[in-house]
């Protein structure tokens, strides 16, 4: 997964440095890298379990970013909109 979002920050980023319209490999984007990360901390806190949500952590910390991350810009929901919205733009006309 983290392979992944680095390939597609990449691409997002190659396809902006040559003029086209990023808009919806940005919304993929950064829906897709803010559920990786979340999926991460979690998974990291449920492996070091109670001591994984104390404020003495760094975890505790990542969560409470990646949370703000999620919502920052635009909630993961309205991405997804964007997204569907362009993969279905051909198929209104039909």
């Amino acid at each position: 997964k983290i392979h992944a979002t680095r390939m597609m920050a990449l691409n997002c980023a190659w396809k902006q440095d040559q003029g086209m319209d990023v808009k919806t490999e940005a919304s993929m984007l950064k829906f897709y890298a803010t559920e990786m990360a979340t999926d991460a901390v979690d998974k990291s806190m449920q492996a070091w379990g109670a001591m994984g949500m104390t404020k003495d952590m760094p975890l505790h910390i990542l969560g409470s970013e990646i949370r703000t991350m999620r919502i920052y810009d635009g909630p993961s929901e309205v991405h997804r909109m964007v997204v569907a919205r362009s993969m279905l733009k051909g198929y209104w006309s039909l």
